[in-house]
């Protein structure tokens, strides 16, 4: 059986008490994201999100600085009451995952994953264009091709 585990760091951009957080397995899948939920909030052309496993996630510093903004009734989003910066969200549909902001892990780190897909694409920004790499594109959401 092969070895799951990472040890992923990441956290917020304030230069004292930062938020912290970790993960310690390997994501259940990666996936680059255009919906406009995690494109005006992170305020990116797209989001790379790694849905990771909830009881392998954990605030390690400052939780008290966490705040949460409901981008839809089922989708709660957590990011740092200081300096805004957005790390990860809670999903209803997905209860036993933790959907991280892979750009909130240290540089350096390896995530545990590589982007399988890339979804809403539909709701893309029109000055955005997707690369040629090979990867399926999916009009709304999509589950991964790695498990079944």
């Amino acid at each position: 059986m092969a070895d799951n585990t990472v040890n992923a760091v990441g956290g917020c951009r304030c230069e004292t008490n930062p938020v912290r957080y970790e993960y310690t397995q390997e994501p259940y899948e990666v996936h680059y994201c255009l919906c406009t939920d995690c494109t005006d909030v992170c305020g990116g052309a797209m989001a790379v999100i790694a849905v990771v496993p909830k009881d392998s996630f954990r605030i390690t510093q400052a939780a008290d600085k966490i705040r949460n903004f409901d981008t839809k009734p089922t989708c709660h989003r957590k990011f740092c009451g200081e300096c805004g910066c957005h790390m990860y969200l809670h999903v209803d549909a997905f209860p036993d995952f933790e959907l991280v902001h892979l750009p909130t892990l240290d540089r350096g780190v390896d995530a545990g994953g590589e982007p399988d897909r890339w979804v809403f694409t539909d709701s893309k920004h029109p000055m955005v264009a997707i690369p040629d790499d090979g990867l399926p594109r999916h009009p709304g959401w999509a589950g991964t091709a790695r498990h079944g």
